[in-house]
């Protein structure tokens, strides 16, 4: 059965589900403190034998295998998902899914860095209003999504976000670790301006934002693409494991 979050006993079904699941720990850990008692939370959290679930706008997480496959599908069906991102399971077709790529920190824990590019400085808090409007420029949306939880998760501790900015105070690169929870730290929206790309600004971001999680005992972790892979493995990032996002 299919519970909302809701009691204490719940909270608990769910932390458990989650110990020990590289990303899932991390962002569904954050999650569980942000929204497990909030009404109207952008994110709902439900138990089910077996697993722990998170609906957040279109999209689901689910962590552990559930019992009943098919009541979960007509569950998400109901619900209005239309994309799950789940260890892969011969239950779901898998032409229907794209694989993501779980990457983590060196077994030294350091990451080599390139210099540091003159004419830009490191902003540790860079306006997340300002933020929202460049990563996502045609999704508003997205954008108040984007604003809302992220200052959310700062507020309470459970995100960083860093940005290099011109001179003008224009950020040109961020990236963050939007879910920090359980020892993990999950890092994603690594982006640079378009017309600065190919610069290695982000290649030296990234890794920065990287070694000083490492640094203060964090395990770093971020699912990406299989087009990124190189990317990510050309800065020495390692990579652990793959998940599916299946299209439903």
């Amino acid at each position: 059965m299919i519970q909302a979050v809701t009691t204490p006993a719940h909270k608990q079904a769910f932390a458990t589900a989650i110990q020990g699941a590289p990303y899932f720990r991390a962002v569904m850990g954050r999650d569980l403190a942000l929204w497990a008692d909030s009404p109207g939370a952008p994110v709902r959290l439900f138990t089910l034998p077996g697993a722990a679930l998170t609906l957040n706008g279109s999209t689901a997480q689910l962590c552990g295998t559930p019992q009943d496959w098919e009541e979960l599908l007509s569950f998400l069906q109901f619900a209005g998902i239309a994309h799950l991102i789940a260890e892969e399971t011969p239950l779901l077709p898998a032409a229907t899914g794209e694989p993501l790529f779980l990457y983590s920190m060196p077994p030294q824990n350091r990451l080599p860095l390139a210099q540091e590019h003159q004419g830009y400085m490191l902003n540790r808090s860079p306006s997340v209003l300002r933020l929202a409007t460049q990563l996502f420029p045609q999704e508003p949306e997205r954008q108040d999504c984007y604003y809302s939880e992220t200052c959310t998760a700062l507020a309470h501790g459970f995100a960083r976000v860093l940005a290099l900015q011109d001179a003008a105070g224009r950020p040109v690169s961020t990236v963050g670790a939007y879910a920090m929870a359980n020892g993990e730290a999950y890092m994603a929206m690594g982006e640079t301006l378009p017309e600065l790309r190919g610069r290695g600004i982000g290649g030296w971001l990234i890794p920065y934002l990287a070694n000083e999680l490492a640094g203060e005992g964090w395990t770093v972790t971020f699912l990406c693409a299989a087009e990124r892979c190189r990317f990510y493995e050309r800065l020495g990032f390692v990579l652990q494991k793959q998940y599916v996002k299946y299209k439903l």
